[in-house]
């Protein structure tokens, strides 16, 4: 019962309502009802039947009930004429009991307000239920939805950082190999750049070794060419000379033979032939006197010319000299020298059995008279190593000599291990 009052509190609260007006509407009844007065008091008997008592009933809220006076007056077999004041009580217990009717029928009309209420309540509650179930069902459809969603979404945020750890581990790869293929071409450039540089340096010590041959070759074409000359002009003067001795000679012959014939021939020719031997020899002298001033000339002109000649070589010399080397011959004449010297100290040390992770740097200074300008040694080892290379840098002196007299202010910088 309390169960269902507590699961219909609507129902409850009209319950109480109606009560509390019929109990309202008595308490009115009451107040305004006007006792009768009566000058002697008249005792009214109520005599009961004898029969037995009906069993007791619930009441019933349709019907009235009647209040005890009414049934004591129903239960009285005789009635008296009643009085003015009687029939105004009477009137107005007909009024409260109209009153309790209407009550009672504002209880059942409110009690059947309350049955429909409660079956809609009913009806609400089953639709409400029907609605939860359906909404149950529908949270449980969007949460497996959402489970399947989210498995979904886990899922593909797994394979995305599975891939993206694929690229990452794809992009460590390139750029490892990036790395190596780096590493490689820095070797690859290293090596190259260190055999351009060999190739240029053999180049330019082979262009010096060229350079200085030609230059030794033109130097003995010249020599020669000017012995040559000198050997010509020579060869010409004892021709020549040798034509006048011989001509002189014949010429000696033929007046020796014109003086036997004159001694034979007659006295009177013999002033002649005298006079006639006296202009031969006259003419003799004079032609061997003008053939030796001829070849004394020639000598002279010789002189001058070869003089001159060389005055010119001087002279382009010393304009070579004045102007300088290029910049490109004098690098090629420098790494020429360099290496030379460094060839000669290195073939001049004596190198000691024990010379194992030592090192020395030589910085060397050469003088133009091809001797030691300035010495320094930067030696780390022992003191048979250093004093191996003292010794080797003085028994390499003298040094060869550079192309260029400007290369005599360079500084050799030379690395013995």
């Amino acid at each position: 019962m309390f169960k269902e009052i507590r699961n219909k509190p609507q129902a409850l609260f009209w319950a109480i309502v109606l009560h509390v007006l019929i109990v309202a509407v008595l308490l009115l009844s009451f107040q305004f009802t006007d006792r009768p007065e009566t000058t002697e008091s008249t005792a009214v008997e109520v005599t009961l039947p004898d029969a037995p008592l009906p069993p007791e009933e619930k009441p019933n809220t349709s019907e009235p009930e009647r209040t005890a006076l009414t049934a004591t007056e129903d239960a009285s077999p005789a009635k008296t004429e009643p009085t003015k004041a009687e029939a105004e009580a009477e009137a107005k217990a007909e009024a409260q009991q109209q009153a309790i009717a209407a009550a009672a029928a504002a209880t059942a009309a409110a009690q059947a307000k309350q049955q429909a209420d409660a079956q809609r309540k009913a009806l609400a509650e089953t639709k409400a239920k029907e609605a939860a179930r359906e909404k149950a069902d529908a949270d449980k459809a969007a949460k497996a939805k959402e489970a399947a969603r989210q498995e979904a979404s886990a899922e593909e945020r797994a394979k995305a950082e599975a891939r993206r750890r694929a690229e990452a581990r794809a992009e460590a790869r390139r750029q490892d190999l990036a790395a190596e293929k780096e590493a490689e071409r820095k070797q690859a450039n290293a090596a190259n750049k260190a055999k351009a540089e060999a190739e240029a340096k053999a180049l330019a010590e082979k262009k010096a070794r060229e350079k200085a041959k030609a230059d030794a070759a033109a130097e003995a074409k010249a020599e020669a060419k000017a012995e040559a000359a000198a050997e010509a002009k020579a060869k010409e003067k004892a021709e020549a000379a040798a034509k006048a001795k011989s001509e002189a000679k014949a010429e000696a012959a033929a007046e020796a033979k014109a003086a036997e014939k004159a001694k034979a021939a007659a006295a009177e020719k013999a002033e002649a032939e005298a006079a006639a031997k006296a202009k031969s020899e006259a003419l003799a002298r004079k032609k061997a006197e003008a053939e030796e001033a001829q070849l004394a000339a020639d000598r002279e002109r010789w002189k001058a010319a070869e003089a001159k000649r060389k005055a010119a070589e001087e002279d382009a010399r010393r304009a070579a000299a004045a102007a300088g080397p290029s910049n490109s011959e004098l690098s090629a004449a420098r790494a020429a020298w360099k290496a030379a010297v460094n060839r000669k100290i290195k073939g001049n040390w004596n190198k000691p059995g024990e010379r194992f992770g030592m090192s020395a740097t030589i910085r060397l200074g050469i003088s133009s008279s091809s001797g030691i300008r300035r010495f320094t040694l930067s030696c780390d080892g022992s003191t048979a190593f250093c004093e191996s290379i003292k010794a080797a840098v003085h028994r390499s002196d003298p040094f060869p000599r550079p192309e260029y007299k400007e290369l005599y202010n360079d500084t050799h910088v030379i690395t013995m291990d």
